[in-house]
């Protein structure tokens, strides 16, 4: 049974820790893209519902669906982008990071502590997130400069 889990996991990771390092630079820069747009997200939705209170009871209805939406877009490029980063760099760093801000905007979009806590662990974990695919982007272009 190893032995299948083994084979199974090195033909789905052999394609991508052989990617040059342009591809795996793109999905990296998308995830940071994601989480600037998250960032606006969180930002802009307080002030729309203080500037506009006729808007607030839309806007408020529809937030924990569009929050899940983008945590279930958010996760799987993370982690591949994080993944695949480890795999070729071994950067544990990225791989710590990413994890806490994944997980910092799962218990946020949770409500485990109210909604009062929803956008300040929202920021703190997108900008985790970010930050986790900057160091790859970072480690993969010291790697091609290397190269």
């Amino acid at each position: 049974m190893g032995k299948a889990v083994d084979g199974i996991r090195e033909s789905l990771l052999t394609p991508l820790a052989t990617e040059d390092a342009t591809q795996r630079m793109t999905m990296d820069r998308v995830a940071v893209l994601l989480s600037a747009v998250c960032l606006l997200h969180c930002m802009a939705i307080p002030l729309a519902i203080l500037a506009l209170p006729a808007m607030s009871s839309l806007l408020l209805g529809s937030e924990t669906l569009v929050h899940w939406l983008l945590l279930g877009l958010a996760v799987p490029i993370s982690v591949l982008a994080l993944w695949v980063g480890y795999t070729r760099y071994a950067n544990v760093r990225s791989v710590l990071f990413g994890t806490a801000g994944l997980l910092l905007m799962f218990v946020a979009v949770s409500h485990f502590f109210g909604r009062a806590l929803e956008v300040p662990l929202t920021l703190t974990g997108v900008t985790l997130v970010a930050w986790a695919h900057w160091l790859n982007i970072r480690r993969a272009s010291e790697h091609s400069a290397e190269s």
